[in-house]
């Protein structure tokens, strides 16, 4: 389970770096538009203007259809990472239970269980302890065969 928490930062890196990445082609490219549409609207008659708007508002939309795919396919890969990841978590599980069960160890159940027992016993011993000697221990001192 550890191996889960280490491997989220890098895989959030990956995604900010590809992320940032994204914005800079995207700064870049609307840069470029923008000098391109400035040169070329010195050159053209009206016509020709038109045509480079309409081209233009063609690029904007093929833009913003690029970075709505890309967004979507961000977070299929977050959900296939996610998917994954369960998946591996259930098979390990599930090979490590029967591989715990030879070992014979105790479950965290079990040892909860035991510690519950052991406070419920030690809060009883506690009265019969202060009433029989007045030790303050929280262990009895051991008698001897002799003293009883």
């Amino acid at each position: 389970m550890a191996t889960r928490r280490a491997k989220a930062p890098k895989d959030n890196n990956a995604l900010a770096a590809l992320q940032e990445r994204m914005a800079r082609l995207q700064k870049d490219a609307e840069g470029i538009l923008r000098k391109t549409q400035k040169q070329a609207a010195s050159l053209i008659s009206k016509d020709q203007r038109k045509a480079l708007d309409r081209l233009l508002g063609q690029a904007t939309r093929l833009r913003d259809d690029l970075e709505k795919r890309a967004e979507r396919a961000a977070k299929d890969l977050e959900a296939r990472a996610e998917r994954v990841r369960l998946t591996l978590e259930k098979e390990v599980s599930k090979r490590m239970e029967p591989v715990l069960r030879r070992l014979d160890l105790p479950t965290r159940r079990e040892i909860q269980a035991l510690g519950k027992r052991i406070a419920q016993l030690e809060r009883a011993m506690a009265p019969r302890r202060h009433s029989a000697g007045g030790h303050s221990s929280s262990h009895p001192s051991p008698k001897n065969e002799s003293e009883s």
